[in-house]
């Protein structure tokens, strides 16, 4: 399979063209030798961005004790966790179409037995990049930082005659 060069990658991105992942294939095709698939990961628009973060705040994560690196705290993280991980990703790689919110739960449960952990972490990865929260972010500071009920000048005082 042709790899695209960086710069057609840029371009995708410039033109918001789905973004091509390798996921490995259902066992059927596995039989006939295909060994991987590519699916387009579609940008998040906000409405995809609200979905995803209403999922992973559910999650109540501590990441200071994850960080930490006890095994019995990883693995209990991953026990009550897991599903919602991969809920996440699917929500990210599916798009905002009425249509296509149907084949989330689907999705999740495909990533979650046929990918491993890092493979995980590298969709989540590239979801966030795609979703670039930045601007969510100014947003929200911007309109936090606006007065509405403070008076506005709309011509400067002139002093003297």
């Amino acid at each position: 399979m042709k790899t695209k060069p960086i710069e057609a990658h840029a371009a995708d991105a410039l033109l918001n063209r789905r973004l091509t992942v390798n996921l490995p294939a259902p066992w059927l095709l596995r039989a006939f030798g295909k060994q991987a698939i590519r699916y387009g990961i579609p940008f998040p628009t906000g409405e995809t961005l609200c979905r995803m973060a209403s999922l992973f705040c559910r999650m109540d994560l501590d990441l200071k004790e994850l960080k930490a690196g006890d095994l019995g705290t990883t693995l209990e993280c991953i026990a009550r966790n897991g599903k919602r991980v991969s809920r996440v990703i699917a929500e990210g790689m599916v798009g905002n179409s009425v249509f296509s919110r149907w084949m989330v739960r689907p999705l999740a449960w495909y990533i979650r037995c046929h990918t491993t952990m890092k493979g995980m972490a590298e969709l989540a990865q590239v979801i966030l990049l795609m979703a670039s929260p930045e601007g969510f972010m100014n947003t929200i500071t911007s309109v936090a930082t606006m007065n509405l009920m403070a008076p506005t000048e709309s011509q400067p005082e002139k002093k003297g005659s």
